[in-house]
C-alpha cells in the first residue's frame, strides 16, 4: 500500500501543518505588505526579479519574486490553485520534496523568463527596458505543481472553469497538455491580440520553466518511487 510507505507517513506524522497552507498563507501576508507598507520604488529594485537586479548581484530576487503579486486577482488564483494541487502532491511525495519542487519550479522559471528577456529583449525586456521584463508572481512555483499533479495522477477527474467563463471537465493529463499549449502560444506570439487575449503581460517563459521542472522532478524522481494511486490504476 502507498500509505504504508516510509516517505508517506512521515508527512502526516512528523509534518503535522500543512506546507500548502503556509504557502497561502505566506503569499497573502507579503502581499498585504506590498500593497501597504512597502514602498514601490524599493520594491521594483530590490525584490522584483529583473536582469538589473541579477546584474547588481541581487539574486534573493530568484525567491523574493515567488511571493509578491500585482493584483488581487493574480494573488487570488495563483493561491487558489496551490491550495487545489498542492494539498495532494504534498502528501503524496512529502513536506521537504513538495518544497523543493515549489521552490525550484520558481528559480528555474525565473531563469527561464531573465534568459528571454536577454535574448529576445525587444519582446520579453531587457537590461534597456528594465520597466517590462521585471517578473513577479508565484505562478511559475504553482505550475510545478500543477505539473507534478498531473504527472502523479494523470486520471484524475477536474471540473473547472477555464478563464472563469468555460466549464471544462477534464483529466490532469489532459489540463498540463491545455496549459503547455497555452504557455507556447503566449512564448511563440507574444504581442499577438490572442495572448492579449489569453493573458497580456503575462510571464509565460517562467511559467513554461516551471511546468518543465514539474515534469521533470516527477518523471525522473517521483514516479522512480511513488506508484501511480489506486484510482488511477
Amino acid at each position: 500500500m502507498l500509505s504504508e510507505r516510509e516517505y508517506m507517513r512521515t508527512p502526516r506524522s512528523r509534518w503535522w501543518l500543512s506546507a500548502t497552507v503556509v504557502l497561502v498563507a505566506i503569499n497573502i501576508v507579503v502581499y498585504i505588505i506590498q500593497t501597504r507598507i512597502l514602498p514601490d520604488s524599493f520594491t521594483k529594485q530590490y525584490l522584483e526579479l529583473s536582469l538589473f537586479g541579477l546584474h547588481h548581484g541581487y539574486v534573493w530576487q530568484l525567491i523574493t519574486y515567488q511571493f509578491l503579486h500585482g493584483s488581487i486577482p493574480h494573488i487570488l488564483l495563483n493561491c487558489w490553485a496551490l491550495f487545489v494541487f498542492g494539498r495532494d502532491v504534498e502528501w503524496t511525495v512529502g513536506k521537504p520534496r513538495f518544497l523543493a519542487l515549489y521552490f525550484s519550479s520558481g528559480v528555474i522559471g525565473g531563469l527561464f523568463q531573465m534568459a528571454a528577456a536577454l535574448l529576445w529583449p525587444q519582446y520579453f525586456g531587457g537590461l534597456e527596458h528594465a520597466a517590462y521584463e521585471a517578473v513577479i508572481g508565484a505562478s511559475a512555483s504553482v505550475f510545478g505543481i500543477v505539473a507534478a499533479f498531473a504527472m502523479l495522477f494523470p486520471n484524475q477527474r477536474l471540473i473547472m472553469l477555464l478563464f472563469f467563463v468555460i466549464p471544462l471537465n477534464i483529466r490532469a493529463r489532459s489540463l498540463l497538455w491545455l496549459v503547455l499549449i497555452i504557455t507556447t502560444i503566449g512564448i511563440s506570439l507574444p504581442n499577438s491580440s490572442l495572448v492579449r487575449l489569453i493573458g497580456g503581460n503575462v510571464a509565460h517563459f517562467a511559467h513554461f520553466g516551471g511546468i518543465l521542472t514539474g515534469i521533470a522532478v516527477s518523471r525522473f524522481y517521483f514516479l522512480r518511487f511513488l506508484p501511480p494511486r489506486a484510482a488511477d490504476e
